[in-house]
């Protein structure tokens, strides 16, 4: 049975006494192609384990990343976002034109990832799982068939530019009626490939925007062609009247260069995320010498890494003393030392020592493709003015479309041999192509820049926030200083020896993820166990060693005292003191350099810590900041960033737990790399190297990314403000209207590309 239908048929059959009819039937029936060949082809995708290699689950939520076919604009985007916004099941979507990719999370109960697949095939446009080799072979494919329409245009636009040269300028003296009909029927011959098949990509632009009802910027170049090439074939045929044959082959082929230029340049803004996900290999070996594809390894898996090879997954180290270079992921060029037990990531470099590794991650859900879906949510995410400018770009194509009307009009009633070129030029010159590109592909380029530096963006706002910060609030322990703790000494007070206190203090520290906590790991001994540990947030930890209360943390939660040593851990049994800990953490070399560029800024330095006032302001004293708040909790850190007047632009950086509600609570914050994940999860920045003077780079970087979107801004404004009126007065032919059309958005995506670029380069 192909369907309940036929089943339904068949039994109905049966119970009637009708079987006879499968004796007299000369042949079975036809099956019905009930489902589509579409949306077949999309099914697969609802397959979990299909899914697993790059969809992002979270509860009854699913998130991916999706490649899109066919976006050209900001109208496409809008189109996309709004039609799928109504979709039952999708709880969000977010398109980027700069990278064609778009962000979609939907609710698995009420619908299926081929369902929405599908629904975006039914607004014209293709979309399907975000793989970066598939999407190169798509522009490959795409920037192709944009050369064979460029050069079919190309060469039209040279026949018919010579055969215009003698129509207008007659070079050959008077030319008889006959001659002139002639040259007009040979140019119709060139003309007509360019409009039917140079030119298609406009009108499928068109017709997708109309069919969305919204006004996409290739509805007026559409109706400029067509309006063109109609008037044209009446000319022709009739015998009399103006010829736009090569306006026409001088359009699209304009169009065409701008466009294929303009797409290599996005392009190149779009591919540095892609180009992380390449350095993932294709194949892994397996311990027992077999070869498997990355995509198949499931977590707990065990593969051989060889020597000078990208590692193909996310894991811990299983034996070796090995050497990475991580610079893909920190932009810091030094190998790292890797022992048993370590984490190392997914397209990281392998040394020249084979190891071997336990997958303990998908795909997916690997630091490298985080990496790239986080670029792509800060990507996603528009600032104000690029939302401004969106909205103003779908409004300015209603407004050019209604002028051209009323230029038309004017012009035909006072000089009508010159009405339909000069509205020609209204609708091709006035194009606000380069204002929708002006901000998207800016925040495409520093993205971009940013992963490159080690900077990992999570918010949108990053840029414009970075270039108003005014106040500095720093953590100490992790942030300022390495977090590479060890305990240089401990001091007994009870019958317990070194060991005992240090595994038992171990065996409690092992419950939490500050780097005190991390300095203890070398103690753990697994053998000896504490049962219903609590993790009191900024003060210590408590558990039960037996029938035995054990405390270790600060003085006041340990011993019920205000004093506290410097670089102190202290430990209690039963309310007892037994053991202090002296432990050592050096200041970061950079810095001093780092907050004193900060202060030379004009930004204010405060160092807001959980440790002692006495810590505290050693580190401060050797960085340079004299603002100090200590001994805070997390609640206390985060009333010190509401106390902070409404002139104060804070930026924070932390790296711990306690350090998660104040990087929620500022105006701008960053994560350590080396901190926790519920640090990171809380930063609108990861500093995946852990080099604050990164930080410093950042900052320029913002300020340069402000300076150009404005620049791109005040260009698209000024240009199409300049070239509207002269177009309707008729000082601008339809050929410089192309030109200038085309140059605006290349100009605006060249200026973009600058920040690709260090400063100074």
């Amino acid at each position: 049975m192909c369907c309940p239908g036929c089943e339904s048929v068949a039994q109905t059959i049966v119970d009637s006494g009708l079987v006879s009819y499968y004796q007299y039937r000369t042949a079975p029936a036809e099956k019905a192609d009930l489902v589509p060949e579409q949306l077949r082809s999309l099914i697969h995708y609802d397959n979990e384990d299909v899914q697993a290699e790059f969809v992002r689950n979270s509860e009854d939520a699913k998130e991916v990343t999706l490649s899109l076919d066919g976006i050209s604009c900001a109208a496409c985007a809008w189109l996309i976002e709004k039609r799928m916004t109504n979709e039952p099941g999708v709880l969000s979507i977010r398109v980027n034109t700069t990278t064609n990719r778009a962000l979609l999370k939907w609710d698995t109960r009420k619908t299926q990832l081929s369902q929405l697949l599908a629904s975006i095939h039914s607004l014209g446009y293709k979309a399907a799982p975000f793989e970066a080799d598939k999407q190169e072979a798509t522009y490959h494919a795409t920037m192709k068939q944009y050369l064979y329409r460029l050069g079919i245009a190309g060469l039209a636009t040279m026949q018919v530019m010579m055969l215009a040269v003698a129509l207008y300028l007659e070079v050959f003296g008077d030319l008889e009626p006959e001659f002139k009909n002639y040259f007009r029927w040979v140019s119709l011959i060139f003309a007509t490939p360019v409009l039917l098949y140079s030119a298609l990509p406009f009108y499928i632009n068109a017709w997708r925007s109309i069919k969305g009802r919204t006004l996409g910027m290739d509805v007026p170049v559409s109706i400029a062609l067509i309006l063109a090439y109609v008037a044209s074939l009446v000319a022709t045929v009739a015998e009399k009247g103006e010829v736009f044959f090569e306006s026409i082959s001088m359009f699209t082929f304009f169009l065409l260069v701008g466009r294929y230029l303009e797409m290599r340049a996005r392009r190149k803004a779009a591919a540095a995320s892609g180009n992380l996900l390449k350095l993932v290999p294709a194949i892994a070996n397996k311990l027992d010498g077999n070869q498997v594809p990355v995509k198949s390894l499931q977590i707990g898996d065990q593969i051989k890494v060889l020597p000078g090879e990208h590692i193909p997954a996310d894991g811990v180290v299983l034996s070796g003393r090995i050497h990475i270079d991580e610079s893909m992921l920190t932009g810091e060029s030094l190998p790292v030392v890797k022992n048993k037990d370590d984490f190392v990531y997914a397209g990281t470099l392998n040394g020249d020592e084979a190891f071997d590794l336990e997958v303990r991650s998908s795909k997916a859900d690997s630091m490298i493709s985080s990496i790239v879906r986080l670029q792509d949510e800060a990507q996603l995410t528009k600032p104000k003015i690029a939302e401004i400018a969106d909205i103003v770009a779908r409004y300015f194509v209603a407004i050019i479309l209604i002028i051209a009307a009323g230029t038309w009009f004017y012009w035909h009633q006072t000089k009508p041999d010159d009405a339909f070129w000069i509205m020609l030029s209204v609708l091709v010159a006035t194009c606000p192509c380069a204002l929708s590109l002006a901000t998207p592909t800016a925040i495409t380029c520093s993205s971009s820049r940013m992963g490159t530096l080690g900077i990992l963006s999570r918010r949108g706002h990053v840029f414009e926030t970075l270039c108003k910060v005014n106040h500095l609030v720093v953590d100490k322990t992790g942030t300022l200083t390495h977090g590479d703790i060890e305990i240089a000494k401990t001091n007994l007070f009870g019958e317990l020896s070194e060991q005992q206190a240090l595994e038992l203090a171990a065996s409690l520290e092992s419950h939490a993820n500050h780097p005190i906590a991390r300095a203890f790991k070398p103690y753990l001994n697994l053998e000896l166990a504490v049962s219903s540990v609590e993790n009191v947030i900024g003060s210590g930890l408590a558990g039960y060693f037996g029938d035995s209360l054990v405390k270790i943390g600060n003085a006041s939660f340990v011993l019920g005292k205000t004093d506290h040593a410097r670089n102190s851990v202290y430990m209690s049994i039963n309310g007892n003191h037994v053991a202090t800990f002296i432990y050592r953490d050096p200041i970061r070399k950079e810095a001093a350099e780092f907050i004193d560029k900060m202060r030379a800024a004009g930004v204010k330095t405060t160092l807001l810590t959980g440790d002692t006032m006495a810590n505290a302001e050693v580190v401060a004293k050797e960085v340079g900041i004299d603002d100090v708040v200590a001994s805070a909790s997390p609640s206390d850190k985060l009333d010190y960033l509401k106390s902070l007047g409404s002139n104060d632009i804070s930026m924070m950086i932390g790296d711990g737990i306690n350090d998660a509600p104040t990087l929620a609570g500022a105006h701008l914050s960053i994560a350590m790399g080396g901190g926790t994940d519920v640090a990171k999860a809380s930063a609108d920045l990861v500093l995946l190297g852990d080099r604050l003077d990164k930080i410093l780079t950042a900052r320029e970087l913002a300020i340069r990314t402000r300076k150009i979107i404005r620049e791109n801004l005040a260009w698209s404004l000024g240009y199409n403000l300049l070239i509207l009126p002269l177009a309707v007065a008729g000082l601008v032919a339809p050929y410089i209207a192309v030109v200038g059309m085309s140059a605006s958005s290349i100009i605006v995506v060249s200026n973009s590309l600058r920040l690709l670029k260090e400063e100074g380069k």
